[in-house]
């Protein structure tokens, strides 16, 4: 009888390791996907704000120089950063339950 109650600690302390770990990777990809979330609204607003700038430069003051704008390189220069902090945010998002499976093999 005591070999069961060992076994049974054991097992216990285990399934609590476990559950422990999926937790965590819960909480750790809420707060990625909020994140990701997040960067995909700024780069919504990135380019809502690209195309007003173009659209006034363009059809409305009639310039050919908007290219050479300084706040338009901005944004497209934070546009390029949001999309690689985007990419990276995913990629760290779908490693995640990856390395729980691979554990348990």
């Amino acid at each position: 009888m005591p070999n069961f109650w060992n076994d049974l600690t054991k097992w216990l302390e285990e399934a609590s390791k476990v559950v422990g770990k999926e937790a965590g990777d819960l909480t750790l990809k809420g707060r990625l996907k909020l994140e990701i979330f997040e960067l995909r609204r700024k780069l919504r607003d990135n380019f809502s704000d690209l195309g007003a700038l173009i659209f006034e430069q363009v059809y409305l003051k009639k310039k050919a120089e908007w290219k050479k704008n300084a706040k338009i390189t901005a944004l497209v220069r934070k546009i390029k950063k949001n999309q690689r902090l985007l990419a990276k945010k995913q990629a760290e998002y779908k490693k995640i339950g990856k390395q729980t499976k691979k554990k348990k093999r």
